[in-house]
């Protein structure tokens, strides 16, 4: 029994090597050469990506100014005919002036033209105010100098000598004014063709005509002081001449129109309630005509 025992306990054993030796050569080997190929992995850093840095701010270009077209200092440019000769009825008088050094006025006789200038920083009279196209007086009746506007205006007055009227008289000197152009009644609808066409060119007695609004400006907005300057004027003065150029009004129509108090246009660019008024108004100063 013994012995029986004996036998199977080293049959057992012989069984259990034969496995082991089975499942070692079931493993495949890696040769030795192959072995010392293979390389050790090293990790690398990773360097974050610099952040490029925020470019400097640049500074916007400043605009350049906008000229200001010479239409806004020559209103009358833009007007209708029936706006430069025509009347709306308004025979308010002035309520008072701005004061007298507010403005300056040139009369270029050479150019035919009328030139309000108002003060600088500096308080030199430089900074347009207002163009004109004008009639002076034939043959030397306009006189030349230095001169300050007198109280006295018509709102819608009579010329005696030629039997005509005009629309808004500002004195300038003795019987020198600066007016509108000529109606043959006290009517803005008998304007006379020929004072309207003659604009630009001499023509009056000595006063000096201008288009209806140009008169009205003058009339409320320079005060009576205001300094005025007549002068020749130079043909070669290519400031005042681009001015002239520049001063081109509406044509009159081969046919009259008819003007109706009240309805003409008005597209100037003032108002009279916005005149500063600095100096109140004089009684007798003036007359209010209709």
């Amino acid at each position: 029994m013994n012995r029986l025992r004996y036998i199977l306990l080293v049959c057992c054993s012989a069984a259990a090597l034969f496995c082991a030796a089975a499942c070692r050569s079931a493993v495949p080997s890696v040769p030795a050469e192959i072995a010392t190929q293979v390389p050790t992995l090293t990790p690398v850093p990773v360097t974050p990506s610099p952040v490029p840095p925020s470019p400097e701010p640049t500074a916007s270009p400043t605009p350049e100014p906008t000229a200001v077209p010479l239409s806004y200092y020559a209103p009358t440019t833009r007007m209708s005919f029936e706006e430069l000769v025509g009347d709306n009825g308004n025979y308010d008088l002035p309520l008072g002036y701005p004061s007298p050094d507010t403005y300056r006025v040139v009369v270029d006789l050479c150019h035919q033209v009328v030139m309000v200038y108002g003060k600088d920083g500096s308080g030199n009279y430089t900074v347009p105010v207002r163009y004109m196209l004008c009639s002076s007086g034939l043959k030397g009746s306009t006189p030349c100098g230095t001169f300050h506007l007198l109280r006295y205006r018509v709102r819608f007055g009579f010329f005696q000598k030629d039997r005509t009227y005009g629309q808004y008289w500002t004195l300038i000197k003795g019987r020198i004014y600066f007016h509108s152009l000529l109606y043959s009644e006290r009517n803005a609808d008998t304007y006379i063709e020929s004072t309207y066409d003659a604009l630009g060119t001499p023509d009056s007695h000595g006063c000096i005509r201008l288009t209806v609004p140009d008169a009205r400006f003058i009339f409320y907005n320079l005060g009576y002081g205001t300094e005025v300057e007549i002068r020749e004027g130079d043909p070669d003065d290519s400031e005042t001449a681009a001015i002239r150029e520049a001063l081109v009004l509406s044509e009159r129509p081969e046919e009259r129109v008819s003007l109706v108090s009240g309805e003409i246009p008005s597209t100037d660019n003032w108002r009279i309630e916005d005149v500063p008024l600095e100096i109140p108004y004089e009684e007798g100063s003036q007359k209010h005509q209709k």
